[in-house]
């Protein structure tokens, strides 16, 4: 059986955002009634952000992990993309919503569509 990357070696000069709209996958997820566009990341990328934020031993910086997971898996809405986690403070259910998302998103990447 051969052996088949899901995720070719991105190319020396092709940027992880490049990279991302090359070989990304999509998928529309609803929490709380509102509507989410996410889009994959390298695997690299993840372990490497996971790492980054403490996530896989250390000191974990949970904030910063959801922040910059959803910078770069939501890309719609665009004031996600934009705001990170600082787009749920000021809603009344930001937790709830917050916590759901992360689920939806953990799980897109993890299993793909």
């Amino acid at each position: 059986m051969a052996d088949i990357k899901a995720w070719p070696d991105r190319p020396k000069g092709l940027s992880e955002r490049s990279y991302r709209k090359y070989m990304a996958q999509q998928k529309k997820v609803k929490v709380n009634e509102k509507e989410y566009t996410l889009q994959s990341v390298s695997p690299r990328w993840y372990f490497e952000m996971n790492d980054r934020h403490g996530m896989t031993g250390g000191k974990k910086d949970t904030a910063g992990y959801i922040d910059e997971l959803f910078k770069n898996v939501i890309i719609e809405p665009a004031e996600v993309k934009a705001d990170g986690l600082s787009y749920f403070d000021d809603m009344e259910d930001g937790i709830d919503a917050t916590e759901k998302l992360l689920k939806e998103v953990e799980s897109f990447l993890r299993k793909g569509k």
